[in-house]
């Protein structure tokens, strides 16, 4: 099992279809997009990533580099790496980017 760390970007599958749904992309970097899918379960119809849209995560799972797909075991929202967290005076956290 390997961790990699990205953006997930869920994306339209299939518009107007009976596979009609979404599928969860992990973006590691320009060259580095990965499919995300859970054992058992069609990616269209997986609703388990939508709470990551859009946010920095830590994804453990096995990789298959001939489809770029990883079998995602877990995945853990971390720091974004682009978002600097800041002290204020107070004690107070602010982020900046």
């Amino acid at each position: 099992m390997e961790t990699f760390n990205g953006y997930i970007i869920m994306k339209q599958y299939s518009s107007g279809s009976k596979s009609d749904g979404y599928i969860a992309y992990l973006y590691v970097g320009p060259t580095k997009v990965y499919k995300l899918y859970r054992a058992e379960v069609l990616p269209f119809q997986d609703t388990f990533f939508h709470e990551f849209h859009l946010k920095f995560v830590a994804v453990s799972g096995t990789l298959h580099q001939r489809i770029r797909s990883i079998n995602v075991e877990s995945i853990e929202i971390v720091q974004d790496p682009i978002v600097l967290s800041t002290n204020t005076e107070d004690g107070e956290e602010i982020d900046e980017v």
